[in-house]
């Protein structure tokens, strides 16, 4: 009987123990599966940064068409929410024109060029506009701060409010540059996305590997 017993026993501990090993082996398997996938991952991101800087200008002409998409997403999502306040008896006509507003204007930026571009231009000029008023922004505070370290003794004014003046002229003119060639900032967007999916690929790639 105590024999039994024990065989019984035994044979339950090496029952938990396959199990255990079958665990881990699957455990291994998904842990190995999901590495490759990482690395599949960062290389596709790699491949795909590398020719957002082979094509800037593409890559920030893609900005209209996602811009497109989150305003046909948006106005889904509001229809969706419009829908539920109905069921619940407090909708309004706003929630909902602005939800078809937002639907329409989207398609027509996700299968029209022409809007297309006109959004890039716009968010291009917006740019450059944002670049020479924080430019005069800098002027004006460097001036400022010379006339606070004036005050402060004659000996006070030294080095950092003509950095920031300097720094304030370089943006300025930046700024116009970009006005008058809207292409540049179109180059220099393309750039800094290419470059930063390039740098989560080859993050994506390190990580995998160290997996």
């Amino acid at each position: 009987m105590r024999q039994t017993y024990s065989l019984d026993t035994n044979a339950r501990v090496l029952t938990k123990s396959k199990a255990s090993l079958v665990r881990k082996a699957l455990q291994r398997r998904e842990f190995e599966s999901m590495k490759v996938v990482v690395i599949i991952l960062g290389v596709l991101m790699l491949i795909g940064g590398v020719y957002c800087l082979a094509t800037p200008i593409a890559t920030y002409a893609a900005l209209g068409w996602l811009v497109g998409l989150a305003m046909l997403v948006e106005g889904i999502g509001s229809i969706a929410t419009w829908n539920e306040r109905r069921k619940m008896g407090f909708a309004d006509g706003w929630t909902l024109a602005g939800a078809i507003v937002s639907i329409v204007l989207g398609l027509i930026l996700l299968f029209s060029f022409v809007a297309q571009w006109a959004v890039d231009l716009f968010i291009a000029y917006m740019i450059a506009a944002w670049l020479v008023v924080g430019g005069i922004a800098r002027i004006v505070a460097s001036l400022h701060l010379r006339k606070f370290l004036q005050e402060e003794g004659p000996n006070a004014a030294g080095p950092s409010w003509v950095l920031l003046l300097i720094l304030g002229i370089l943006v300025v003119l930046l700024g116009v540059l970009c006005l008058f060639n809207p292409l540049s900032v179109m180059m220099g967007v393309g750039f800094m996305l290419g470059i930063s999916i390039v740098c989560v690929g080859i993050d994506l790639i390190v990580g995998g590997a160290r997996m």
